[in-house]
């Protein structure tokens, strides 16, 4: 999971782990390849304020963690914990069929006045700002990995952040629709792809049964930073392979990852966290 790129320019590397300035790309710091010097077990190297993602000194083949509530995780369904948790509702409007290559992933920026109420207080309504795509997926369900997961990404009044994690997986008779469209928008390079006079609705992108896990976390890119409530659908959706090659075709041609073609974060242990699910 990464943050808007748009918020702010020369804070989003430090603050929010974004690689962006006014708008304009920068040198890539860091990447997905695990084999990479600027891979996932070394972005606490990236940068001071990236210290929480933990980092392995060079050469050695272990992560000393510094954040203990990492994201994504590996869901254990026989170890989570049942509850009545409120239902989520989603208020998503319209949005201009804009669809962003970041050079980490692609991402569609959403206009102000969609969101998502998670509780009942004023504070359980968080503003959606964006969404993106991993590939393959970041969480896995009982140690099965997806093909690849969408994560909408919302904000509060108070700045706080909530995570809908969508499990996508690839099937030959998923109809084309929506995330085809999106995945045919997405420029081959760091830059916005546009469907003049087109938007879109990220509801379209949404299981029916809207069942979830939640847990405590963190984003998934640097500066990793934690407090992020996380909620991950229970119902993958299906799309078409088109959309699984086409992620991971441009992910191998993002800045800096030197051909390779995926860009999820390796899960993290849970360290003592617990995983609710609605029943």
């Amino acid at each position: 999971m990464k943050l808007r790129n748009s918020w702010m320019n020369a804070g989003c590397v430090v603050a929010l782990g974004i690689g962006c300035a006014l708008g304009q790309p920068v040198a890539p710091t860091w990447s997905h390849d695990p084999a990479a010097q600027n891979g996932p077990l070394h972005w606490g190297g990236v940068a001071p304020s990236d210290e929480t993602c933990g980092n392995a000194p060079l050469g050695m083949p272990t992560m000393v963690q510094v954040g203990m509530a990492q994201t994504p995780v590996n869901i254990v369904t026989a170890n989570d914990v049942l509850a009545l948790l409120p239902q989520l509702d989603f208020r998503y409007n319209t949005t201009p069929f804009e669809v962003e290559n970041t050079g980490h992933v692609i991402e569609v920026v959403y206009n102000a006045g969609s969101s998502i109420r998670v509780g009942w207080s004023v504070t359980d309504v968080y503003q959606l700002a964006q969404f993106h795509f991993h590939a393959p997926s970041e969480h896995t369900i009982n140690g099965i990995q997806y093909d690849a997961e969408l994560h909408l990404v919302h904000k509060n009044a108070l700045g706080q952040l909530v995570v809908v994690g969508v499990l996508l997986s690839q099937s030959a008779g998923a109809p084309s629709g929506i995330f085809d469209q999106i995945l045919t928008t997405a420029p081959a390079s760091v830059g916005t792809g546009t469907l003049d006079g087109m938007t879109l609705n990220a509801n379209s992108l949404l299981p029916q049964d809207q069942d979830y896990f939640t847990y405590a976390g963190s984003l998934t890119t640097p500066p990793c930073t934690e407090g992020v409530r996380w909620f991950v659908m229970q119902t993958p959706v299906q799309v078409s392979p088109y959309v699984i090659q086409q992620l991971h075709l441009l992910a191998g041609q993002f800045p800096g990852y030197n051909g390779f073609a995926n860009n999820n974060r390796p899960v993290a242990p849970l360290n003592g966290r617990t995983i609710l699910s609605t029943f």
